[in-house]
């Protein structure tokens, strides 16, 4: 046993991958292959027929995961992780036992100097869907949970005592009762530690948003009950080959998958829906800005993809991993695509991020987009604020959002059709799944076109060629059927699946995808009039069937522009940098009683002046024929000013710096 043992370590660690442990990468198969020589090693320490030979496989891979734990502070400092939910597992379940190898073999606890470890707990607590399945970011070709998950969050409970990872694992139902490890259970299953439900928990003890740094990854939602509003919006680096090119994404769940990642993984990658489409901007809630001439490819270069507008894949390193915080410095120019500018949590109140994506497109194409979002969990209101500045005013720019079921757009009134249909300046549409609902307000740009693109043979379009074609040249990219198939006829797919996987394959394999919502249908919302520059302003109404439709308005101010709903606050955003200095906005007529203003001078004081007729003679200065309330107030950190004050609709407001 202990000579077979020691082949087996030997031909695995002869392989490629561990040749330089300063290049081994914290990614699923590495971790998988680095724990079978590691429990060798350790297994035959003291047996005669090793001696020096595993004394030298130790320093080996005691090098290798010495470089995963230092990634680890780069992508998962605070949790979460760069490959999906799906591939964490694979990659947590080996962390979690080399880590345990290392503190019993030699003292040292990985847990103590890693901080990933302790934010396991976090990861699932927020990263779950009300309903229990995991987030569907990258290449999550299984958004369930398994026996993998338990053992992990096993280890969470033993290691940290979380009570709320207690309860995740003994009272949520969502996760199996049987461990990967009959041994893990009766390691790490602490009866000691007392669940806690974090759905009665306030949130002075628990926040109901967490960000991850590292990915970029942020979670917003109103609780942790099962009609509770989960969002998740994403801008963070490029780290590994199975994340999406996705930066300034939103996907929503409220009593169903209302705003998703769409399409689904193939077992094996690198299938023509998987390359064009699933992994492309197009497939995601973000932005694409259509140059016809850019040149997308296909793996390592071997075919030209699909032109989608969206995000760039320029090095063939997109189907590789970060190798360590060195690889990092050195390359960084291609994967630091995106970053969350600012972040926001102000309990009970709102929820405000900024993320930057604008390094993630061609610099011929695009030279900035930011997207802000600003949550209010109280009116599940979300507001959305792009702004994007083109290379050219002739490229297409186009704000999508993706749903399970066709969406209704207002102006078809309940007449919408299958085929694709173009709405000029639509002013709402909806999309419903399950029993949740999603109505989003379309306020800018002012002279806009809503497309509704989707259902059979439109599932999973592309919007260009392969070959610089114009917007509208491109094709659907189906679904691979889940059970397998011989290859599909059509040449060109034939020569797509032959040219990465070899002239012998012959048959698509079955597929491992379960519980993927895959989507088909999608709202795409385009300026009408060609500009350098250009603002998308939306505001979300999440809620139940039939509960959606309030009135909403455009705010179009002096250096603010914002958005207004009958059940929520006030809330601008900053057009310039001059807003760091002041402006002006017309409030509408609504009983709003709160006011959210962004992008602001960090920690500094203004004077807000509100004129006009619902100013109270009683708190007012009085100008020569004018009512005035004068306000000075500080804003906080994060250059955002939150102001309560009864009835400041159908006012002017100005906000000058102090």
């Amino acid at each position: 046993i202990a000579s077979e043992l020691m082949e087996g370590a030997a031909a695995m660690l002869a392989t490629a991958d561990f040749v330089d442990p300063s290049q081994f990468s914290y990614h699923n198969y590495n971790l998988r292959y680095l724990a079978l020589p590691t429990f060798v090693s350790a297994a035959l320490e003291g047996y005669t027929g090793c001696n020096n030979r595993c004394s030298a496989w130790r320093a080996q891979v005691a090098k290798c995961l010495a470089n995963i734990l230092e990634t680890t502070n780069l992508v998962s400092p605070e949790g979460s992780y760069h490959e999906s939910m799906d591939y964490m597992r694979i990659t947590w379940a080996c962390l979690t036992l080399l880590a345990e190898l290392q503190r019993t073999t030699t003292g040292i606890d990985p847990a103590h100097h890693y901080s990933v470890f302790g934010n396991i707990g976090n990861t699932y607590l927020y990263k779950l869907l009300p309903d229990g399945t995991p987030s569907r970011e990258g290449d999550n070709e299984y958004p369930i949970l398994d026996l993998r998950d338990t053992a992990v969050l096993g280890y969470a409970v033993n290691r940290f005592k979380d009570p709320y990872s207690a309860w995740l694992l003994r009272k949520s139902g969502f996760f199996p009762k049987q461990w990967v490890l009959p041994v893990l259970e009766f390691l790490w299953d602490d009866p000691e530690v007392t669940p806690r439900d974090p759905s009665l928990t306030p949130e002075n003890e628990l926040p109901r948003a967490h960000y991850f740094p590292g990915v970029g990854h942020l979670v917003m939602r109103d609780g942790w009950k099962p009609e509770s509003t989960w969002i998740e919006f994403d801008c963070g680096p490029y780290l590994a080959k199975h994340q999406h090119l996705d930066q300034n994404q939103i996907t929503i769940y409220h009593d169903g998958y209302l705003a998703i990642d769409s399409g689904a993984d193939y077992t094996d990658s690198e299938s023509p829906h998987y390359i064009n489409y699933y992994r492309r901007t197009v497939a995601h809630n973000s932005m694409l800005v259509y140059d016809p001439s850019e040149k997308f490819f296909w793996s390592q270069n071997l075919l030209a993809a699909a032109n989608d507008g969206g995000q760039r894949m320029d090095s063939s390193r997109f189907w590789n991993t970060v190798r360590g915080p060195e690889d990092w410095r050195h390359t960084r120019d291609l994967w630091n695509l995106g970053s969350m500018r600012v972040i926001d949590h102000a309990p009970g109140h709102y929820d405000y991020a900024m993320g930057d994506a604008s390094n993630a497109y061609s610099r011929e194409k695009l030279k900035r987009f930011t997207r802000e979002i600003l949550y209010v969990p109280g009116e599940d209101l979300l507001f959305v604020f792009d702004r994007v500045v083109s290379g050219q005013p002739s490229f297409r720019k186009a704000w999508l959002l993706h749903g399970v079921n066709q969406p209704s757009v207002d102006a078809d009134a309940g007449k919408g059709t299958a085929e694709a249909k173009e709405f000029k300046n639509a002013s709402t549409f909806r999309f419903r799944e399950g029993s949740g609902e999603l109505l989003v307000h379309s306020l800018l740009p002012r002279e806009r076109l809503v497309t509704r693109r989707g259902g059979p043979g439109a599932d999973f379009s592309c919007p260009g060629d392969d070959h610089g074609g114009l917007w509208g040249s491109g094709q659907n990219w189906p679904l691979e059927p889940q059970e397998g198939s011989p290859l599909p006829e059509d040449p060109k797919l034939r020569r797509m699946w032959k040219t990465f996987w070899g002239d012998d394959f012959s048959r698509v394999l079955p597929s491992n995808r379960k519980n993927v919502v895959p989507g088909a249908w999608r709202i795409e919302v385009s300026p009408a009039l060609p500009a350098e520059e250009d603002f998308f302003l939306h505001v979300f109404e999440i809620g139940k069937l039939g509960t959606t439709g309030n009135r909403t308005e455009l705010i179009d101010g002096v250096n603010f522009i914002g958005a207004a709903s009958e059940l929520g606050p006030f809330v601008l955003f900053a057009t310039s940098d001059s807003a760091a200095r002041g402006g002006e906005v017309s409030l509408p007529d609504l009983k709003c009683d709160s006011l959210i203003a962004s992008g602001l001078q960090p920690d500094t004081v203004y004077d807000l002046s509100f004129t006009g007729p619902n100013v109270s003679s009683s708190s007012a200065s009085v100008l020569p024929g004018i009512l005035t309330d004068m306000l000075r107030l500080r804003s906080n950190g994060q250059g955002v000013l939150r102001l309560e004050k009864p009835n400041c609709g159908n006012l002017r407001l100005r906000i000058a710096r102090v």
